[in-house]
């Protein structure tokens, strides 16, 4: 259900294909790089599979084991949603379980002058599942 929703992304994508399909950036000042991976490449540092049920393998992720303390990974959307109240929703989901290089994931929107609002932010999930 959730994949078919407009503006929503499984990233069963070819290689760097997720920013156009998705409607994503990788931001060019942020010091570290999102990629689009399988648990066969994260092997025991990641999830075993995403989080899509049915035939989706791939998400993206950040690979945080040799980053220093404050850097940065951030990816923001190509599009403008409009001004709502109360009825604009964000979905999406994460895992980011026993790693001792794991940061803060946060989400923010943008607010019309361009200053970044905070609007939810984890620094651990406790369970090792999405």
């Amino acid at each position: 259900y959730y994949t078919s929703i407009p503006g929503s992304c499984n990233f069963e994508t070819q290689d760097q294909e997720w920013t156009n399909v998705c409607g994503l950036t990788q931001d060019p000042t942020d010091d570290f790089d999102w990629n689009i991976s399988n648990s066969a490449v994260t092997g025991q540092i990641g999830p075993h599979t995403d989080h899509t049920p049915g035939k989706g393998q791939r998400f993206l992720y950040v690979n945080s084991s040799s980053e220093k303390k404050g850097n940065r990974a951030r990816i923001t959307t190509t599009k403008f949603f409009p001004a709502s109240l109360g009825v604009c929703r964000v979905r999406f989901w994460f895992w980011m379980f026993a790693s001792t290089q794991t940061g803060v994931l946060k989400v923010y929107t943008v607010e019309e002058h361009g200053m970044d609002i905070l609007m939810w932010s984890s620094s651990r999930n406790e369970e090792n599942k999405w």
